[in-house]
């Protein structure tokens, strides 16, 4: 900037001037509804049918269609229409049908509001009488058409006449040349049916809750908005799920001088009490205390309708989320409930009730939530006065009886069958096989708890770290020159070890490996899974003569060649790798995992309880037998660190134990990937725990004893039982 004023400027004013001019910061002017609005196809949020219709049209060649857009207000039909419109002008529309926006005479005419071939008329401003429709139509027809098409807008066209409908029949039926008739509406029944039939219908749907935290994420990102943990999801809860009344809502929370919008801002903005008195509200119900119930209610600055909505919402959350442990987004701002909280509620009314577990929860939760759908529904304050103080009888009369309870059902039906617990961690000796039988006194041979380790690490590898075995071995030591057990046990972890090795010199690792030694008639055979990471990117293209697996220096070449010669022996390997795919690798990780148990011993059986009868392991678990000998002093089953014990434990940390179908004797659920929905929702629920203690750590770090106390009173909420989580699946159990 020059230091020199301006002509007839004193050099104080210019440099008064100057310095706001640096000061001034756009995004303090900004009007975030104005701002953020879409300007391509791709901006537009949440309404994939509506974009893939409209680009569909526009890639086919800039097809035109009458319009009617209908959805609630603030949903983004204006914006749909506008990219649309501009789309159809647009001399060189981009690859998914978008406008360029600034590289064409229509777009740039558009952006600087000054466009000449879409023109809007507002009925509800503007009177929808058929004279004004007629004359208004008939001047815009008049017009000399500049470009491609000239687009009549009607917004609110609800409020059109019956006449002024019957009017549009005839110009949409029989349109000037280029013209088009969009029309959006709030009230779609109420616009003209025949005038209906004849356009081309996009509804603007609202979104979901998941829907409108991303959105309001997406939106902060390109603000610069930093946000506290809890703080979209409890603003999208607040306002409605459209896309201007949450730009609105983010704008309201924005602190200029500071742009981190937290939970205690969106709560002061929007005077939101209601997560915390919905906590106090159903402690006091889970504890039977009506002077706190009564209390509660009382200094609730809310509707008694509200009152009840809230209460009803907050018992279906609960319901499907803390007892059935299945996601069930209904609200955002109950969903920014923390699971602390959630957790204590459930926990204190199965144990005012005397209940096993707080699965038995859920017949009384439905005698709760049915309570409100039997009769009339009240209307009045006094109505729903007495229907909540009824609803108060019920609950706290709870432990007589007066809700109907069944007894849970076990996890095995049999009476010889033992209880199953939850399961800690993956470890063999964490916990017993139930209700096994048959299985000899033969340390030296594969067992049944051996093959619980096999198939739970299997199992954690893809609920942790979303992988699949990709490739197995066989190792024959005998072949080789071995001529000793010890040997030959060398010689097959000798491979192991410079598998791992050689992956990671190609660029990749050994993320995962099971191993099974045993005997068969050939000597000691070594059976290896694992994962490589290398072989992800090479099986993508295995055409590729250099790739790091098919080439000359890759991966399978290593392996025909490889040796140890301190050892004396040349390696004799046969290997299998996984095929290309999806469904084709989590195929051929499950048939590799139960291959490695083929020398479990006949005559092992375990209590099946869909048929209710003990039935052999083998033929649960589909393993193909194969003869096996003993081995000898030394462990049959060893796993790489990524599958270890510490691993494992790591990933228990604050209580996420993982799920183990072996173990439920779910034995139907081993093979069909159950695991890629349980690892998003795993992580998803390490983050949220994460940030829930995260929030404890920053309110109480000026003293770190009470924050560890809090801490650890929050942890002991969280049910160490992996079933009691809430999912986006459903389980088996």
């Amino acid at each position: 900037m020059s230091d020199r004023p301006w002509p007839g400027m004193s050099r104080r004013t210019w440099k008064h001037c100057a310095l706001a001019l640096l000061r001034w910061d756009p995004m303090n002017e900004m009007n975030f509804a104005d701002t953020y609005r879409p300007r391509v196809f791709s901006d537009i949020f949440g309404q994939e049918s509506a974009v893939a219709c409209l680009s569909g049209l526009i890639k086919r060649g800039q097809c035109g269609r009458h319009l009617q857009v209908h959805g609630s207000s603030g949903s983004g039909k204006t914006s749909v229409v506008q990219i649309y419109a501009r789309a159809l002008n647009c001399e060189v529309p981009a690859a998914d049908g978008s406008p360029c926006c600034d590289h064409c005479e229509p777009c740039r005419g558009f952006t600087a509001g000054g466009t000449t071939y879409f023109h809007v008329f507002n009925v509800s401003r503007r009177g929808g009488g058929v004279d004004q429709i007629r004359q208004w139509v008939s001047e815009r027809n008049r017009e000399e058409r500049v470009f491609s098409y000239r687009i009549l807008f009607f917004d609110e066209a609800h409020a059109l006449t019956a006449k002024a409908c019957d009017a549009l029949l005839d110009c949409v039926d029989h349109p000037a040349e280029g013209v088009l008739f969009f029309f959006a509406t709030t009230e779609i029944e109420r616009l003209n049916r025949a005038l209906r039939s004849r356009l081309f219908d996009l509804k603007i749907r609202s979104l979901s809750v998941s829907e409108a935290v991303g959105f309001l994420r997406r939106t902060a990102k390109k603000a610069r908005i930093n946000y506290e943990p809890g703080a979209l999801e409890l603003l999208a809860g607040l306002r409605n799920p459209f896309p201007r009344d949450l730009l609105l809502g983010l704008e309201r929370v924005h602190n200029r001088e500071r742009p981190r919008v937290t939970v205690e801002q969106v709560r002061a903005a929007f005077d939101a009490d209601q997560t915390d008195v919905l906590v106090a509200y159903f402690l006091a119900l889970g504890a039977g205390q009506l002077d706190q119930q009564v209390f509660v209610l009382r200094d609730w600055r809310e509707d008694w309708n509200d009152k009840v909505r809230w209460i009803q919402s907050f018992l279906v959350s609960l319901y499907h989320n803390d007892i059935l442990h299945q996601r069930l987004e209904l609200d955002g701002l109950i969903d920014a409930i923390p699971e602390s909280a959630r957790r204590s509620i459930v926990t204190r009314f199965w144990q005012r009730l005397r209940l096993a577990s707080p699965a038995e929860l859920a017949p009384i939760w439905c005698a709760m939530m049915e309570f409100w759908v039997q009769g009339e529904p009240a209307r009045d304050d006094t109505s729903l006065a007495l229907r909540l103080t009824l609803f108060h009888q019920l609950i706290n009369a709870a432990e007589d009886g007066a809700l109907d309870r069944k007894p849970a059902v076990s996890v095995f039906t049999s009476d010889t069958a033992a209880t199953v617990t939850a399961p800690q961690g993956f470890a063999p000796t964490t916990r017993s096989l139930a209700s096994l039988r048959g299985e000899p006194d033969e340390p030296d041979f594969l067992t049944a708890q051996d093959v619980r380790q096999i198939v739970n690490c299997a199992s954690f590898l893809v609920q942790e770290y979303d992988l699949f075995f990709n490739a197995a071995f066989e190792i024959r030591p005998a072949l080789a020159g071995a001529q000793t057990q010890a040997e030959a046990i060398q010689l097959i972890e000798a491979f192991r070890d410079d598998l791992a090795a050689e992956a990671r010199d190609q660029g990749g690792a050994v993320f995962a490996s099971i191993t099974v030694i045993e005997r068969d008639g050939l000597g000691v055979v070594g059976h290896l899974v694992a994962h490589v990471s290398l072989l992800g990117a090479a099986l993508e293209s295995p055409e590729a003569p250099d790739g790091m697996f098919t080439g000359p220096n890759g991966l399978k070449a290593w392996i025909r060649t490889w040796r140890r010669p301190q050892l004396g022996v040349s390696g004799v390997v046969q290997s299998r790798m996984a095929p290309a795919g999806e469904t084709s690798g989590l195929a051929f990780h499950w048939d590799v995992t139960l291959a490695l148990c083929g020398g479990l011993p006949d005559g092992i059986e375990v209590w099946d309880r869909t048929r209710e009868e003990y039935r052999s392991l083998s033929r649960l678990l589909g393993i193909r037998a194969r003869p096996a000998g003993p081995i000898h002093d030394a462990p049959r089953v060893s796993v790489s660190e990524w599958l270890s014990d510490a691993a494992i434990a790591r990933a228990c940390e604050h209580r996420l134990a993982p799920l183990s179908a072996f173990d439920d004797g779910a034995f139907a659920e081993i093979r069909t990937g159950w695991e890629r929905s349980e690892h998003a929702d795993r992580i998803e629920r390490r983050s949220r725990r994460a940030d829930e203690l995260q929030r404890i750590r920053q309110r109480g770090h000026a003293d770190p004893d009470a924050a560890r106390a809090e801490i650890d009173a929050v942890i002991e909420t969280w049910s160490p039982d992996p079933h009691e989580r809430p999912r986006r699946w459903r389980g088996w159990w």
